[in-house]
C-alpha cells in the first residue's frame, strides 16, 4: 500500500472513530443560558453574588474568538473552545465590571451545575404529554445503527424485535470484528447483544443501549430507572457497525482497546433497513449517532447519500447526530447529507449544549446535555452529546407516525419545525422539537418556504406571464431563484420537461400554487396557463404540476398536465371551449390526513347556455370532481358572470372559492332586487353524498354575520387567501381553525361626507369544526379598511383595497398573535401624494383591532421597500407570504422586466427593520429579459 494512501485512511479513521462515540468525547456539564446581549452583557444577579467579595463560575460570549484573550484576563480560565468564541472563567466584582466595559463581549452568565435525567428532557419536548394521550409510538420501529444494545436490559424489555451485525475486520488497520462469530457479517438473535459477546467487555459498548433506551425505553415498575423514552411503545432494530481498534494510533495513549465505524458497515446496516422496509417492516426512522469531519455546505457526494435517498423515499428517515466539535457553521458527515434529519443538542433551560454542531445544515435541536438513559448491566447512566440528541427526535418520528399514519418522511419534519420552539444563535435559527406541538401542527405549504431542488434552502419561483418565448409574445414563463446562492433557472412551454408549445398570449404562469404533490420532500409547482388554445378553443386554459428534485425543478418526473376533455372524471367529462380560462386561479396543499389536492378554477366555463357561470376542479387521490353551484349539494343556481372559481385558497381543512359576480339580496326579501356584489364559498376536504367537497357555508355582505353592505360591482371575494392556525378562546386547549382572507377591491365607501368608488376593503373569517362536527364560519374584527381614524391613511377612490390578500402564520404550530397571524393587503391603485396609482400595501395582525397593528409600506418608507413611488407602479398587486417573508410583485416597476422584494416580516409587522432582499432581470444570474417579472411568485 502506497504511503499517501495509507496517510489518508489513517486520517480518516481517526476522524470516525474521534466522532463516531461522542458520549465518550464530550465531558458532561451543564451550561447556563446564554443571555441576549443588553447595554450591560452581564446577568444582574452576578453582581449581588459578588457584592461581598464573592467569586463566580462564568461563561464569558463574545462576538469573535478575536475579543478571547482580553476577555480571559478578567479572571482564571477553566475552560476553553476550540472554535467557539466562548471562555469559562471564575471571577470576582472585579471581573465583572472588566467585562461589562469590554468591546465585543455578548453575554456573561453563571455556569450552573444542574442534576441531569431523562425524566427531564421527555417533559422538555412535551414527549409524556404524548404517551399520556397514547401516543407511545406503538407499532413502529427505529433502526439504531450503533454499537449495538444490551437486549435483555429491562429498560428495553421485548423492545428489541431484530439484530444484525455489520463489523469490519482490517488487520492493516488493526480493526477486528465485534460479530460473534468473528465474520464481518451476522444475523440473527444475539448478533448485536452488546450485553454479551466480544463487545460486553469495551466500555464504549455502551454507546448503543444509551441511544435505544432514549427512544423507546419503558421504566414503569422498575426501581431507580427513568420514567420512559420518549417513544415507550415503539420497537428497537438493533444493528451493531462498529469495529474493534486495538492499536494506540487510533486510539490514543492509554485509549485501546476502541470503537470505530466503517462507513462500507454503515451502507450495509442502512441496506438491510431498507430491504426490512420493503419487506414491510414499519420502520420510521434509522438513527445514526455518529460522524467524522468538518461540513459547512452539504455533502451529497457521500457514499450514503444514495441510501439515504431511498430509505427517504421508501418512508424511513435517517436520523443523524450533527457532531460535537462546537462549530459554529458545521456538521459532521453524514449529518452534512441533505436528506438526512441532522440533530444538535440543547441543554434543560433551552439553550445550545456548548459542544454541540450547529448551523445551517442542522436541522432539528433536541435534548443532549447529561441524558440518563440504559447502559449495559442492568445499570443507567448519564452521558452528553448529539448522540443524545438524535435519538430524542427518531422517537418522535414514531410518535408522529403512530398518529399520522400516512404521512410522509417530509410532513413529519415539518411538522416538528413548525410545532418546535425556535433557539436563535449567530448565523442560524432552529426548532427544538415539541412533540406534543407538533402532534397537532399541521404542515402549511402555503406559508412555508418552498424547496423545489430538495436542499432545504427556501426557493421561490417568480412568474412573468407576458414574457416572450422563443419570438412568441406573451407566451409566459417562470423563473426560479434556488436559495443558498444555487444559482435561477427558467422553465417555459419550449423545454421538452414543459408540456405544451411556447404560443402567443398563453400567459403561461398566470397563477401560480406549491405543494408536495408526490410527496418525496421537494417542493411541486403548480402552473396555470388561463389563456393556452386548445385545438380550436381560444383562452380555455390548462394547468401543469412542475415536481421538483434534487436537480431542481422539472429535472426529474415528467409534468403532470391537466386539459379539459383527457384524464379521468370530471376533468375527463368535461371539454375545452373558448373563453373557459381553466387555471386562472389554483390552489394546492396537504389536507389534515396528508393527501395531496388541488383546486383548479375555471371561472369563464359556460354551463346550460349561460356565459361565464364558472366551475372548479378538485382532486384529491382518486377523486376528480367538477364542483358548480346549483349541483351536488353545492347550493346557488346557474348565471351568467358568476365567474365562480376566479379565486380559490385552502387549508389543510377547509377550500375557499371566490365568486364575485355572485348577485345577493340584501334586503332578505323575495321581492328585493339582487345585486351582483359577489361571495366566497366555503367548503371542506371531506366529500358529501354526491362526491364533491360538502359545503359548510356562503360567506358575503348580505349576510347579517358580516359586515360591510352588498351593493352592485363590490367584487367581494375578487381575491382570497387562507392559512391554518391555533386560538385559545375559553378552552384550556388551543382550537384548530382555518382563516380565510376575502379582498373587495371594488367596494363604495363614504368618507369625509364624500363617496369613495372603488376605494375597496378586505375581511377576514375564522372557520372552525363545532362538536357535532360541523363548521362555524365567523368574521373577526368587522373588516379592515382606511376608514378609521386609528388606521393609517384614507380611503380614496380608485385604491381598490383588496386587489391582492395574503395570509401567512409564521408559526404554525404555535397559538396565534398579531406577529404569528399576518394579513398583507395590496392598494394598487393608491395615489402617493401627486403620484397617481403608485400604489401600496397594509399588514394587519388579526388577534387585535386593525388600528393597533396595521403597518404602511410603500416604496421608500420606512418599511424598508425600495425605490421611490412612480406613477403607475401599482405596488400590491401581487403578494405571497412564507414564514420568513412577505414577497411584493412589482411586475409595473420600476425598471422595464418588474421586480420583486423579499421582505422579512419584522419590517412590516412592528420589528426591527432587516435587509430587504430585491430581484431585478439583469441583476444576479436573472437574465435581463421579459415585461412583467414579479405578477406572482410562489
Amino acid at each position: 500500500m502506497k504511503k499517501p494512501i495509507w496517510t489518508t485512511v489513517v486520517t480518516t479513521l481517526m476522524a470516525v472513530m474521534i466522532g463516531a462515540v461522542p458520549a465518550q468525547a464530550v465531558v458532561p456539564r451543564s451550561t447556563a443560558a446564554v443571555a441576549a446581549a443588553k447595554d450591560d452583557p452581564v446577568d444582574p444577579p452576578l453582581y449581588d453574588a459578588t457584592s461581598s467579595g464573592g467569586i463566580v463560575r462564568v461563561n464569558v460570549v463574545t462576538e469573535s474568538r478575536t475579543e478571547l484573550s482580553t476577555a480571559s484576563s478578567a479572571g482564571e480560565t477553566v475552560q476553553s473552545f476550540q472554535s467557539l468564541p466562548i471562555v469559562t472563567l471564575k471571577v470576582d466584582r472585579g471581573g465583572l465590571v472588566q467585562l461589562a466595559a469590554q468591546p465585543g463581549v455578548v453575554s456573561v452568565t453563571e455556569d450552573v451545575p444542574a442534576r441531569p435525567s431523562l425524566d427531564e428532557s421527555v417533559p422538555i419536548i412535551g414527549a409524556d404529554q404524548a404517551s399520556a394521550q397514547g401516543m407511545t409510538g406503538a407499532g413502529n420501529v427505529v433502526a439504531v445503527l450503533d454499537t449495538g444494545v444490551a437486549t435483555r436490559h429491562p429498560f428495553l424489555k421485548d423492545r428489541v424485535i431484530s439484530e444484525a451485525c455489520f463489523s469490519t475486520t482490517d488487520s492493516d488497520l488493526s480493526a477486528t470484528s465485534l460479530c460473534p462469530d468473528g465474520t464481518d457479517h451476522q444475523e440473527g438473535t444475539g448478533t448485536a447483544d452488546s450485553g454479551t459477546g466480544p463487545c460486553a467487555t469495551i466500555a464504549e459498548c455502551d454507546h448503543g443501549t444509551h441511544v435505544a433506551g432514549i427512544i423507546a425505553g419503558n421504566g414503569e415498575s422498575i426501581s431507580g430507572a427513568p420514567k420512559r423514552g420518549v417513544a415507550p411503545g415503539a420497537n428497537i432494530i438493533a444493528l451493531q457497525v462498529f469495529s474493534k481498534f486495538d492499536s494506540e494510533d487510533y486510539c490514543g495513549p492509554g485509549a485501546a482497546p476502541c470503537m470505530g465505524s466503517f462507513t462500507s458497515a454503515q451502507l450495509a446496516a442502512l441496506e438491510k433497513v431498507l430491504q426490512l422496509r420493503q419487506a414491510g417492516a414499519p420502520v420510521v426512522a434509522a438513527n445514526l449517532s455518529l460522524g467524522a469531519g468538518r461540513y459547512a455546505t452539504a455533502c451529497d457526494n457521500d457514499a450514503r447519500k444514495a441510501a439515504i435517498d431511498k430509505l427517504f423515499a421508501a418512508g424511513v428517515a435517517t436520523v443523524v447526530a450533527a457532531g460535537n466539535n462546537g462549530f459554529g457553521d458545521a456538521v459532521s458527515a453524514p449529518g452534512c447529507v441533505s436528506s438526512a434529519i441532522t440533530v444538535g443538542a440543547t441543554s434543560d433551560d433551552d439553550q445550545l449544549s456548548a459542544f454541540t454542531n450547529r448551523g445551517p445544515l442542522l436541522d432539528l435541536l433536541a435534548p443532549g446535555t447529561g441524558i440518563t438513559s440504559s447502559v449495559p448491566g442492568d445499570g443507567y447512566a448519564a452521558k452528553s452529546g448529539t448522540s443524545m440528541a438524535a435519538p430524542h427526535v427518531s422517537g418522535a418520528l414514531a410518535v408522529l407516525r403512530q398518529a399520522f399514519p400516512n404521512d410522509s418522511v417530509a410532513s413529519f419534519e415539518s411538522r416538528l419545525e413548525s410545532g418546535g420552539k425556535t433557539v436563535a444563535y449567530t448565523g442560524a435559527d432552529t426548532p427544538r422539537i415539541d412533540v406534543a406541538r407538533a402532534l397537532g401542527a399541521t404542515v402549511q405549504p402555503a406559508t412555508a418556504g418552498h424547496d423545489f431542488n430538495c436542499d432545504k434552502k427556501e426557493d421561490i419561483a417568480v412568474a412573468d406571464p407576458e414574457a416572450a418565448v422563443g419570438g412568441d409574445a406573451k407566451a409566459g414563463l417562470v423563473r426560479i431563484v434556488y436559495g443558498g446562492g444555487k444559482g435561477t433557472a427558467e422553465v417555459n412551454q419550449d423545454l421538452a420537461s414543459v408540456p405544451g408549445d411556447a404560443e402567443a398570449n398563453d400567459f403561461f404562469g398566470d397563477s401560480l400554487a406549491t405543494t408536495d404533490h408526490n410527496k418525496d420532500g421537494c417542493t411541486d409547482l403548480v402552473v396555470g396557463t388561463s389563456r393556452e388554445d386548445v385545438g380550436s378553443a381560444t383562452d380555455a386554459g390548462t394547468v401543469d404540476v412542475l415536481y421538483g428534485a434534487s436537480g431542481g425543478l422539472s429535472t426529474g418526473r415528467a409534468a403532470l398536465h391537466f386539459e379539459q376533455g383527457t384524464g379521468a372524471e370530471g376533468i375527463l367529462a368535461a371539454s375545452s371551449e373558448s373563453g373557459d380560462r381553466m387555471g386562472a386561479a389554483v390552489a394546492a396543499g396537504l389536507t389534515l390526513d396528508q393527501e395531496p389536492f388541488l383546486v383548479i378554477g375555471v371561472p369563464g366555463e359556460d354551463i346550460d347556455g349561460k356565459t361565464d357561470t364558472g366551475a372548479v376542479f378538485y382532486l384529491r387521490g382518486s377523486v376528480n370532481r367538477t364542483v358548480v353551484q346549483g349541483g351536488s349539494g353545492i347550493p346557488g343556481t346557474l348565471e351568467a358572470g358568476d365567474k365562480f372559481g376566479s379565486s380559490v385558497a385552502a387549508s389543510p381543512e377547509y377550500i375557499a372559492v371566490g365568486v364575485p359576480g355572485e348577485g345577493v339580496v340584501p334586503g332578505r326579501s323575495p321581492s328585493s332586487a339582487e345585486v351582483i356584489s359577489g361571495q366566497v364559498d366555503v367548503m371542506t376536504h371531506e366529500l358529501n353524498a354526491s362526491g364533491v367537497p360538502a359545503h359548510v357555508g356562503a360567506v358575503h355582505e348580505a349576510d347579517p354575520r358580516v359586515s360591510g353592505e352588498a351593493e352592485a360591482g363590490d367584487q367581494f371575494g375578487g381575491s382570497v387567501s387562507a392559512t391554518q392556525g391555533f386560538f385559545m378562546q375559553g378552552f384550556p386547549w388551543p382550537r384548530r381553525a382555518t382563516y380565510i382572507a376575502i379582498g373587495v377591491p371594488g367596494e363604495d365607501l363614504t368618507y369625509g361626507g364624500a363617496n369613495k368608488a372603488d376605494a375597496g376593503r378586505a375581511l377576514v373569517v375564522r372557520v372552525e369544526k363545532n362538536s357535532d362536527a360541523t363548521s362555524a364560519i365567523t368574521e373577526i374584527n368587522s373588516g379592515y379598511d382606511q376608514a378609521p381614524d386609528d388606521v393609517t391613511g384614507a380611503p380614496e377612490a380608485g385604491d381598490r383595497m383588496g386587489a391582492q390578500v395574503a395570509l401567512a402564520n409564521r408559526a404554525p404550530g404555535n397559538t396565534v398573535t398579531d406577529t404569528s397571524l399576518v394579513m398583507a393587503v395590496g392598494l394598487p391603485g393608491e395615489d402617493i401624494g401627486t403620484v397617481a396609482d403608485a400604489g401600496a400595501v397594509m399588514t394587519f395582525g388579526l388577534r387585535s383591532a386593525p388600528g393597533a397593528t396595521d403597518q404602511w409600506i410603500e416604496a421608500g418608507n420606512a418599511s424598508g421597500m425600495p425605490g421611490i413611488p412612480a406613477a403607475a407602479q401599482r405596488a400590491g398587486t401581487s403578494l405571497y407570504g412564507t414564514q420568513a417573508n412577505l414577497y411584493i410583485g412589482m411586475p409595473y416597476g420600476p425598471g422595464a422586466h418588474g421586480s420583486l422584494h423579499a421582505m422579512p416580516w419584522a419590517n412590516v409587522t412592528g420589528g426591527t427593520a432587516q435587509p430587504v432582499t430585491t430581484y431585478t432581470p439583469g441583476t444576479g444570474s436573472l437574465p435581463a429579459a421579459g415585461l412583467r417579472f414579479g405578477m406572482s411568485a410562489r
